[in-house]
């Protein structure tokens, strides 16, 4: 295989073999967690049970990356800048790097004993959700290569790869059911992940202008509150209600209700913008 063959592979080239910049900035930005990761553990700076500490953090990096994937078409159309389609391949592949290493972490903090691996696995049900959501995610990873659309066809690959949003949101039920004390990053992913959804149904459904966004990122932030909500309502009885009103209030922190909100309406304002100021998209008419 010659050199310029061999450049093609690189995670930061393009179809020609040439330097992509957005997709070596992606890469480098995908791939600084795993090097932070291994300077906490070179450098000791985690705690006692270094292993388990890092089972967490690399689960962390693989939802926040999930659901960062899903912004890419999005992004795409508010901000109508093509190229971030590049690197949508790439986070997706990258969440599920941070999934398989989430997983073998978890194995080494079990010293490889595989059957109460086995037995965990199946016994427990937030354990058992996010293998579901492991299975979904390697069958995408593995099929997210040229040679598998030519296979498979444009249709049947799309409709397999649109899984993707049912390994999220398995992926946020398991996150939400291990977390134990603090449940805010969980209900901000799953408030990301809504926000998100809700833009896919906008863009089926009607323009995805300004009034339409802003109104779908207040939706979207209560949304969030009660999700929040709803998780402390069960596991520590605190009413609904008053989580809710709580991620209103910005005396003490920036809720993630708050969060939601202030993304959703950035969007808002980058559609209003990009239409008003923007370069008209060009309609092909069709024969």
């Amino acid at each position: 295989m010659t050199v310029s063959a061999l450049s093609q592979w690189l995670p930061w080239t393009d179809r020609a073999g040439r330097t992509s910049w957005i997709k070596l900035a992606t890469f480098l930005a995908l791939l600084a967690p795993a090097v932070w990761m291994a300077a906490e553990w070179r450098l000791g700076l985690l705690s006692p049970k270094p292993v388990t500490d890092l089972v967490r953090e690399s689960g962390d990096w693989a939802i926040r990356i999930l659901v960062l994937s899903l912004a890419v078409t999005p992004l795409r159309y508010v901000a109508r800048f093509n190229r971030v389609i590049l690197v949508r391949r790439m986070m997706g592949l990258a969440a599920l790097f941070y999934t398989l290493l989430h997983i073998a972490l978890w194995c080494v903090d079990l010293r490889f004993a595989w059957l109460r691996i086995a037995t965990e696995l199946f016994l427990r049900l937030f354990l058992t959700v996010g293998l579901v959501a492991t299975l979904i995610m390697i069958a995408l990873g593995v099929t997210s290569n040229d040679w598998s659309i030519r296979e498979l066809g444009a249709v049947r690959w799309n409709k397999l790869h649109a899984w993707v949003y049912g390994a999220t949101f398995l992926s946020l039920v398991h996150y939400f059911m291990e977390v134990r004390l603090d449940a805010s990053e969980a209900a901000l992913m799953c408030g990301y992940f809504v926000l998100l959804m809700s833009f896919r149904e906008i863009r089926k459904r009607a323009t995805p202008g300004f009034v339409n966004l802003a109104l779908a990122a207040l939706v979207c932030a209560v949304a969030t509150g009660l999700i929040e909500g709803l998780y402390y309502a069960l596991s520590t009885s605190v009413p609904v209600l008053r989580v809710l009103m709580a991620n209103f209030d910005v005396s003490y922190r920036v809720s993630p209700a708050l969060w939601v909100l202030g993304v959703g309406l950035c969007v808002a304002v980058l559609a209003h913008l990009r239409e008003r100021f923007g370069p008209k998209p060009v309609r092909v008419a069709r024969a």
